[in-house]
């Protein structure tokens, strides 16, 4: 049972062919206040959500670039003349700016295996930190930029 085919099986496609006009008219888009008042205050909480995800995607960014300014901050001084910053310093200043990873560990009334879980879980994360830092310092400029700028 081969679902499979090869190429030469497989007729070419014409490719210069016009394709016949649409049966069906195109659907007009509908207009915002027909929505509001038709569903209710439903678009007032899709508006307030979307609002409150564009907050948090600004404060997202700006704090990205105020952690950015920071660094560049420590690698000027690292590269200024007084001799006052080491490489080691600015490593651990910049180490320092990383968050601590957290789990939740569940409170008593919790069963057993669900603390257990969380325990190997916690573990888990930790064995594969190295993983992600890795990952994460090795992000292309470009990449940085379209998120930052995608995220305005």
């Amino acid at each position: 049972m081969n679902d499979y085919l090869s190429r030469s099986e497989i007729s070419p496609v014409e490719r210069s062919a016009t394709r016949a006009p649409s049966a069906v008219s195109a659907v007009q888009p509908v207009s915002t206040s027909v929505t509001a008042n038709s569903s209710g205050g439903s678009a007032r909480n899709t508006a307030s959500e979307d609002q409150a995800q564009a907050e948090s995607d600004i404060a997202s960014s700006a704090e990205y670039a105020r952690v950015h300014a920071r660094i560049a901050d420590i690698l000027a001084d690292l590269r200024s003349q007084d001799g006052m910053t080491t490489v080691e310093g600015a490593a651990q200043e910049i180490q320092s700016m990383l968050p601590a990873p957290q789990v939740l560990v569940p409170l008593p009334p919790a069963s057993k295996e669900a603390v257990e879980s969380s325990i190997r879980i916690a573990r888990r994360i930790a064995e594969q930190a190295v993983y992600a830092h890795a990952a994460q310092a090795n992000v292309r400029r470009g990449t940085v930029d379209q998120i930052v700028t995608a995220s305005l």
